[in-house]
């Protein structure tokens, strides 16, 4: 009975320290990010852009802004491009926004509208022809 109680403590103990990690490594990965949050408005600034993109250049990370139009990404210290996007709008690339470790970078961009303009005389024209 003896040997039987000292296996079940060898078997437990050594199971239980056979799945153990390095918890400091994950948290200082964690503590070495950076953010870039903003808001992302329209041409007049009394709106602010729902469902917009934002996304980092030359990677696959994009975001879409919430209902009130703001974003947050999380991101290693470098230096990043930023392209904002929404249908209807022209596109804006910021160049160099610098991400420092546990920092917080704020970058709030407008989006000017896309304008249509026609030459009615040429669409009239075009008609008659």
């Amino acid at each position: 009975m003896k040997s039987f109680l000292i296996y079940i403590v060898l078997f437990f103990s050594t199971s239980l320290f056979s799945q153990s990690f390095n918890v400091s490594s994950l948290v200082s990965d964690v503590n070495n990010e950076g953010v870039i949050e903003g808001v992302v408005y329209d041409t007049n600034l009394t709106s602010e852009l729902a469902f917009a993109n934002v996304s980092i250049k030359n990677t696959t990370i994009e975001v879409e802004t919430d209902f009130d139009g703001s974003f947050s990404i999380n991101l290693k210290p470098g230096n990043y491009t930023l392209i904002f996007s929404f249908l209807g709008y022209k596109t804006v690339e910021v160049d160099n926004v610098k991400v420092t470790a546990s920092g917080v970078v704020k970058c709030n961009q407008v989006l000017e509208a896309l304008k249509i303009e026609a030459d009615i005389l040429s669409i009239n024209n075009s008609f008659k022809g």
